[in-house]
């Protein structure tokens, strides 16, 4: 299955290690954040939703930690 422009770019932000998940810690809410600072807009929160469930993405087990970075998968980015 073919990727979207947005899951595109999503997955390739995610290959750059921009993207981390914070998992709601203290009662914050749970939501995607670029790594340098601040909220990933809602086109590529929806986005990264998608790659999650078809298993292009996941996210890191990092134990204790509030924020976890999302990786590639085995699967990774399609072919070309």
């Amino acid at each position: 299955m073919a990727l979207s422009e947005e899951e595109a770019r999503a997955l390739d932000d995610v290959r750059r290690g921009l993207v981390s998940v914070h998992n709601g810690y203290r009662g914050a809410t749970e939501c995607y954040l670029w790594s340098a600072g601040g909220r990933v807009p809602l086109w590529e929160c929806q986005a990264l939703d998608r790659l999650l469930r078809r298993g292009l993405a996941a996210i890191s087990a990092h134990r204790g930690a509030a924020d976890t970075p999302l990786v590639l998968t085995d699967l990774g980015p399609p072919a070309a």
